[in-house]
Formats: C-alpha cells, structure tokens, sequence
C-alpha cells in the first residue's frame, strides 16, 4: 500500500471565475461597458437608459483605474483612463453652455420649476419655498387635488395661473406675474399627459413658456412615449418666430438621447452661465442625476441657476435667472 498522497484536484474553470480577483475582473468589465453602451443611445431605450448615469460612470472608473493600478494591469489601466476621460468630457460639455454677458439694465426674468412630488408630506414648506423664491413665473409638477389647499397662496401672489390637478402624478400648474395674452392645454402621446403653452409678454415682447412633464423611459413602450413627448414639444418650438422658454422635469439628462433629439429639433437649449449637470433628483441616492431643466432659445441666456434645498419631495428645485442678450 503506497505511503503517496493522491494528486490534489485541478481547480476547474468554474472554480477560477469565482475567485475573489475572477470576480473584481467581472465587475471591472460590467462597470466600464455601461460607458460605451450608453453612447449608443439611438440604438435602442436601453442603451439610452444606461446613458443618464454619467456621473456615477466618472467615479466608478476612477475606483477601476485605481484598482488596475494596484494589480498593475496595464490593460484595464489604459481601458479605465479613456472611459474616465470620456465620461468627464461628455460632462464638462455642459458645465458652461452660454457666455458670460454684461447684464442689459432692468430686472433679469427668474424662472422656477419644481417637481413637489405628489405624497410630498411636507406640502407648506414646499410652497413657502415657491413663495420666498418669489419667481417671475412658476411651473409645479406633480400637484393633485391634495395639492388644490397648498396651492391657494400662489393664486393670490400671482395674477395669472393656469392648473392641470391630475391624480396620476402628471398634474401641472403654472403661475405668473407677467401678462398672459392666452393659454392652452396640450396633450401628447396616448398617455395624454397635459403640457401648459402660455402666450406672455415679456418687456414688450412675446414670450411662449411651455410647462411639461414626460413620462419617465422606464420599459421599451414608455421609453417611446417619453421621446415622443419630447419631439412634440420640438415640433411646437421650432416655428415660434418669438422668445422661447421650456421648463419642467424631462425626465432626460443633459448627454441622452432624448434630449439631443429635443435641442437639435427645436433650436433650444441650455444657454447656461452655470452648469446644468448638477444632480436634481434622487435626493440622498447613489443613482442621483439631473433631470429637471429650464431651456430657451432666441438671444435668451440664464445668468444664474440655483438648486433649491429639500423640501420633502425626491426632486430639487430649480430657479433660473434669464436675461435677453444685448442688441
């Protein structure tokens, strides 16, 4: 009877990819494929998906390439680098959209959107919020008839209002000081969300606000409709031969798809003097993006633009300071 110890087994191939290093190797890989799978957003809703996350994106590759760099894996080192830049500049591209300009006399036109989220158990903080920010014009999202109360301070601050109190989370109102020529209710795509057109004066000039709310892109049908939400509000705009402002949460990143299309079709865009990447919803959450915007076209540009403070709702405010551009 032989003394010799069996031949211990050979790891199989199964063995190895569960390792610890298997797996950091199968997260490395995931992590940096949603970079480049979220460029090719016009290829299909959920690559588009996977494009809103560009932040997130910025560190997960800074922690890969670190990583690469302690196991000195030359390759992803140089794979992790080229997505963090690339991430960083598909950012940096809206850190400063307009200009700085000198300020033209009279007082700059402050715009306010804000997604106050309908079960929002802290409704007068919100709107005293609304109230102390004391906007030209207001645009609210997500008001239902819990909401009619709350709401009544604004229709006596504000001489002209326009509310759409639906109970699907969709409802829309839209207050103003300056003086309303008309307005209408728009309803697109079969989701017949509504969208507010008001017809302004401002500083002796029309003004077309437009207040909207697009379904979120989550699943292939709603990701339809959502885009084409947005290409309808491009449909209006692109004719308007006046001062256009566009405000509401888009539901849409600055980088997506949906927004590219939004901006190419209809002349508008960001025209900020600040950035617009920073995070406006998903409050206190890893997965925190930008998503509530104000856009504009026609020699308007906004000279300030600040994020408003928690007020019970998973969205932050967003208040604008436009100013028309010098003759």
């Amino acid at each position: 009877m032989s003394d010799e110890a069996p031949p211990a087994d050979k790891p199989t191939p199964l063995q190895k990819a569960v390792s610890l290093a298997g797996l950091c190797d199968v997260i490395v890989a995931m992590s940096l494929s949603c970079t480049w799978l979220g460029s090719l957003g016009r290829h299909g809703h959920i690559f588009d998906l996977l494009s809103h996350f560009r932040l997130q994106y910025v560190v997960v590759c800074a922690l890969v390439l670190i990583y690469a760099l302690l196991r000195r894996r030359s390759g992803i080192v140089l794979i992790s680098l080229i997505s963090l830049l690339w991430n960083a500049q598909i950012i940096y591209a809206f850190h400063q959209t307009a200009e700085v300009t000198p300020s033209p006399a009279g007082k700059a036109l402050r715009v306010m959107t804000f997604n106050v989220l309908t079960d929002n158990k802290n409704q007068p903080a919100a709107i005293s919020h609304v109230m102390q920010t004391d906007a030209d014009i207001v645009c609210l999202l997500e008001v239902d008839d819990t909401w009619r109360t709350a709401l009544e301070p604004l229709r006596i601050k504000y001489p002209h209002h326009v509310e759409e109190l639906s109970d699907v989370n969709f409802g829309i109102a839209c207050y103003t000081r300056l003086p309303m020529k008309s307005s209408e209710v728009r309803h697109f795509t079969i989701w017949r969300l509504p969208t507010l057109v008001l017809n302004l004066d401002h500083l002796g000039r029309p003004l077309t606000f437009i207040g909207t709310h697009p379904i979120p892109p989550i699943g292939e049908q709603k990701a339809h409709e959502w885009r084409e939400q947005l290409s309808a509000i491009a449909t209006l705009v692109a004719p308007l031969s006046g001062e256009v402002i566009v405000a509401g949460d888009l539901n849409a990143t600055p980088w997506c798809e949906g927004m590219r299309l939004l901006r190419q079709k209809s002349g508008l865009d960001f025209r900020s003097v600040d950035p617009v990447w920073p995070p406006t919803w998903g409050l206190n959450l890893p997965m925190m993006i930008p998503i509530d915007h104000v856009l504009m076209k026609r020699g308007l540009t906004v000279q300030k633009r600040t994020l408003g403070p928690e007020m019970g709702s998973d969205h932050r405010s967003v208040t604008v300071e436009i100013t028309r551009s010098m003759p």
